[in-house]
């Protein structure tokens, strides 16, 4: 069973790709930090100060403007960016969860949803949530 989650934002593809690649962007909405610039092959360390967590992942590919692959423990996912007009169709998309995982499937749709609306804050309005939930 696939997660997948799905927001536009007000913005450029480019825009909103960079807010996801870039370690100075990145802590505006979603992580406290990120150890490097996301790009194919690379291993990050994504920091929680809230939660004073660690995690890494593997990015798997890496098409700018376009999405994002990456290995999360024992899952992958993957952020799409589609453009239209003005705007930018962001899609999540967190792969190979047992149905029966219920609690934790929806403990992580929650968490796409959160983190979407952080970056639609973030990136429309110049405004960080990120940290307000507890």
């Amino acid at each position: 069973m696939d997660i997948i989650t799905k927001m536009e934002i007000t913005a450029p593809a480019s825009t909103v790709f960079e807010a996801f690649v870039d370690p100075k962007e990145i802590g505006g909405f979603w992580f406290s930090s990120s150890s490097k610039r996301w790009e194919t092959g690379k291993n990050i360390v994504l920091r929680y100060d809230e939660y004073d967590a660690e995690v890494e992942i593997k990015v798997k590919e890496v098409t700018p403007n376009e999405n994002i692959e990456f290995q999360w423990g024992d899952k992958t996912v993957t952020i799409n960016f589609e453009s239209y007009d003005d705007k930018t169709l962001v899609t999540t998309k967190e792969s190979s969860f047992d149905p029966s995982e219920v609690e934790r499937i929806l403990g992580q749709k929650e968490g796409w949803v959160y983190m979407l609306s952080c970056l639609k804050a973030y990136i429309e309005h110049g405004v960080q949530i990120r940290a307000g939930l507890q």
